[in-house]
């Protein structure tokens, strides 16, 4: 499949239930993500299947990861994916349009925040999450 253009998927600050995106957070996601040590997925509002015939099934992979600031100096994190063509589907028929991250604290040990899985949904916590 076509990779995607980068999406915002996150963006500093207060979300719409009450937790809070650290900036520090985002900056590591950033400058640790590698596919190649672990590969986050794409799934349906955050559930896991165990068969790879479920509608909880993996949707895509995310590919890479970057920050850049926004509005007015708030730092975002855009993802861009490999979708599935049954994702497409889902997006053609406008349904799960946005995005909601998965993000490790100490990921490995490391210290660090890292991207461990992206969820398609159709109410993200983030703030200024784009539309697929």
């Amino acid at each position: 499949m076509p990779k995607s253009k980068f999406f915002r998927v996150a963006t500093e600050g207060a979300t719409s239930d009450g937790r809070v995106i650290d900036r520090g957070a985002l900056e590591q996601i950033a400058a640790s993500y590698d596919p190649k040590v672990y590969a986050a997925r794409v799934w349906l509002e955050h559930l896991r299947g165990l068969y790879p015939d479920s509608p909880f099934k993996a949707y895509g992979d995310v590919l890479a990861v970057k920050v850049e600031e926004v509005d007015g100096g708030k730092l975002a994190l855009f993802a861009q994916l490999d979708p599935t063509p049954e994702l497409l589907a889902m997006n053609k028929a406008r349904q799960k349009l946005y995005t909601s991250m998965e993000a490790t604290p100490n990921f490995a040990k490391s210290g660090n925040f890292y991207l461990t899985g992206l969820a398609v949904t159709d109410s993200p916590a983030s703030l200024g999450t784009e539309m697929l």
